[in-house]
């Protein structure tokens, strides 16, 4: 048990109660309650902070990975959501893992990254590696099989990672196969569990179509994706349940689907969110869905690109990129502005935040982390 200094130990009732006791408190509170305990006294911060603690208390969104353009190179940070003063939380150079420390992000789920070896490297031929940053472990994953003998010169397929740790301590890694006309014909699922690929043939629309960065989000057990036929498509683990839901925007509101980009998805308190992305200065609507056998999206909420925009960006700069909604409070978090300026919508009271400058610098997507202490990955390393 750590042993830490009670001197600031404010003189109150909890003043008395043993480090266990606290602990075991503290374990029963939602994430939104014990980040608020760590004000209470240095001593109850060091406590919750502690790694013996920290392995066993819940995790809220730390930050974000950003992806983006620096002198001509692509090149991958992380900004804290807590504050641009302190360090970054994550080290993008993965030292943790040698011959894979120049990792390009895929995606992450719940505390754990799937990466992709640059074009070039070694380790190429191996796809994929999956690592939980915290723990600092990782496994390498076996090749799908699904590219051909030509690994240098194919292009890399569309591929997410799905993990609930309230399920299952087992990942699953999507590879979606494309047909000779760029549309999807099945999935390569890879188990944890079971160490090996698996393909299931596609029972989505003919037409279904993914791009490397398409809006997805793993929730329920199902990976979610948006498409341009203004769907949101989805498949389970096992590749058994597929399913094909008409997106809440109607295609008839869209008159220049060169300028048009589908949905972004996200979570919302438990449940699938679909949020319209920038479309010539339309409202920002976000869309719940509550039933999945029926048309059962909600409208929760709008507001105008103008409120989003107006306290950073010039007039005729009303483009925004969004990030995700924050797990433990109605918070959307996107990037606005020409200094790329990180910004937080407040839902409930219909009021903007700047957080912080991320600077000038191009950011071309952002992938949200929450860290998880709990889950280790090993690969006889």
């Amino acid at each position: 048990m750590a042993e830490t200094s009670r001197e600031k130990m404010p003189n109150t009732a909890a003043a008395g109660l043993t480090d266990d006791l606290i602990v075991d408190i503290l374990l029963r509170l939602p994430v939104k309650s014990l980040c608020r305990c760590k004000c209470v006294s240095p001593h109850w911060r060091d406590l919750i902070s502690h790694p013996d603690h920290r392995r066993r208390l819940p995790q809220t969104l730390a930050g974000f990975f950003e992806n983006g353009f620096s002198n001509g190179r692509e090149v991958w940070r992380f900004t804290n959501l807590g504050g641009a003063r302190q360090p970054p939380l994550i080290c993008t150079h993965f030292s943790f893992m040698p011959g894979y420390e120049d990792v390009a992000i895929v995606d992450a789920c719940n505390g754990l990254l799937l990466c992709r070896p640059p074009k070039g490297s070694p380790h190429h031929v191996s796809r994929y590696v999956v690592c939980n940053p915290a723990t600092k472990s990782w496994v390498v994953l076996p090749d799908s099989g699904s590219h051909g003998d030509d690994v240098e010169d194919d292009e890399p397929l569309v591929a997410r990672l799905g993990f609930d740790p309230t399920v299952s301590e087992h990942f699953h890694v999507f590879e979606f196969v494309e047909n000779d006309y760029g549309t999807v014909a099945g999935v390569e699922i890879y188990s944890s569990e079971t160490g090996a690929w698996s393909y299931e043939e596609s029972q989505w629309n003919y037409e279904t179509h993914l791009f490397e960065f398409s809006p997805s989000v793993f929730i329920n057990g199902l990976l979610h994706f948006t498409t341009i036929q203004f769907e949101v498509v989805a498949v389970d683990v096992e590749g058994d349940s597929w399913w094909v839901l008409p997106a809440p925007e109607d295609a008839d509101d869209v008159d220049d689907r060169d300028n048009w980009n589908p949905g972004f998805l996200a979570q919302y308190q438990g449940l699938l969110c679909y949020m319209t992305r920038c479309y010539k200065g339309r409202d920002l609507s976000i869309w719940v869905l509550e039933d999945y056998a029926v048309d059962g999206w909600v409208l929760k909420h709008q507001v105008t690109v103008r409120q989003l925009t107006e306290k950073i960006s010039p007039p005729i700069g009303c483009y925004y990129l969004l990030i995700t909604i924050h797990p433990d409070c109605n918070w959307i978090l996107y990037v606005t502005g020409l200094e790329s300026t990180l910004m937080a919508y407040d839902m409930d009271r219909n009021e903007v935040h700047v957080i912080q400058n991320l600077g000038s610098r191009c950011v071309m997507s952002c992938i949200p982390y929450v860290p998880s202490y709990t889950k280790s990955l090993t690969d006889g390393h």
